[in-house]
């Protein structure tokens, strides 16, 4: 390595603070940019933007990841900087680098078959039942649905109405829709809480402002406790509890309506995207589908 290199590591962590880690791999990005320039016999002063581009060539060419190749460009990016600021260079050749766009990785959800699975073995849990019909019927986030209050059930006399009013990232309010399956699931569930009320004590979840309690009337359930709740419910299920948890259920309740042609428009409404774009990851589980139907239906790919 070189003594420029060493300078530039040892700036990273007197006067950057980077964790120790992120220098370490800054070191190893380095190295392997010095060997190129061994390769190609040129030293620092020679390297040019064309140089950059075909080292990133040879890096592509060895089918490294995009985050790493994105983390080397930073790196290159920082270093010419660090020797144009040594006025080692008079201009740095990284400036107009482009790093790569990170590959979208895809939802995982559960197949419908799953979900209706988890749902009745759900059934012998009023609270964690009741959770997962809402969960599922709006795409809520964990910390949407363990947060919610009282107060956001919306009646008509002595009726549920079919949605709620679910405040979300930001403070964005949104409507969130229940099906019948979870207005009766909820319906039940608020019975059993006010039957439980205690106006004496004031220390039973039907005194609580939250619509699902937790370790006390005056605290909602945790993200983790509902987490925990959701493994032994899988298990029980017979399903990997490490492919079930909340978010997997929001990305399924999201993948089951776009594969049944909920508009993304739409789609992104209900799952409270400010972003389209956001929404647009679960276009890449639904290509996916097609592909899986034509390879499987068309005439030409049986033969």
């Amino acid at each position: 390595m070189t003594v420029k290199s060493s300078d530039f590591l040892i700036k990273l962590q007197t006067e950057d603070g980077l964790a120790l880690n992120t220098i370490l791999s800054y070191g190893k990005d380095l190295e392997l940019f010095e060997k190129f320039l061994d390769a190609e016999k040129l030293i620092l002063k020679q390297v040019t933007t064309k140089t950059l581009k075909d080292y990133l060539f040879v890096l592509h060419q060895q089918k490294l990841k995009a985050t790493s190749i994105a983390r080397k460009i930073s790196c290159l990016k920082n270093f010419f900087k660090f020797l144009v600021n040594e006025n080692f260079i008079e201009s740095s050749p990284a400036t107009n680098l482009q790093t790569p766009k990170r590959e979208a990785k895809i939802p995982k959800f559960l197949s419908e078959e799953e979900i209706f699975k988890l749902l009745a073995t759900a059934e012998s849990d009023l609270r964690l039942s009741c959770m997962l019909e809402i969960l599922y019927a709006a795409g809520l986030r964990v910390t949407e649905l363990v947060s919610l209050p009282v107060s956001v059930i919306q009646r008509e006399g002595q009726t549920l109405r079919n949605y709620l009013l679910v405040k979300g990232k930001g403070g964005k309010e949104r409507i969130a829709p229940l099906n019948k399956a979870a207005i009766a699931k909820l319906l039940e569930y608020l019975k059993v809480r006010e039957d439980s009320s205690d106006n004496s004590s004031g220390n039973s979840p039907g005194n609580s402002p939250w619509l699902f309690s937790g370790s006390s009337p005056s605290k909602h359930l945790t993200r983790q406790g509902f987490h925990k709740m959701l493994k032994r419910i899988a298990l029980k299920a017979g399903l990997d509890p490490a492919r079930v948890h909340p978010h997997v259920i929001r990305h399924s309740f999201a993948t089951h309506l776009l594969n049944s042609g909920v508009d993304l428009r739409v789609l992104q409404e209900l799952l409270g995207h400010s972003d389209i774009s956001t929404t647009e990851i679960y276009t890449h589980i639904l290509d996916s589908k097609l592909r899986d139907i034509v390879f499987a239906h068309h005439p030409l790919s049986k033969i």
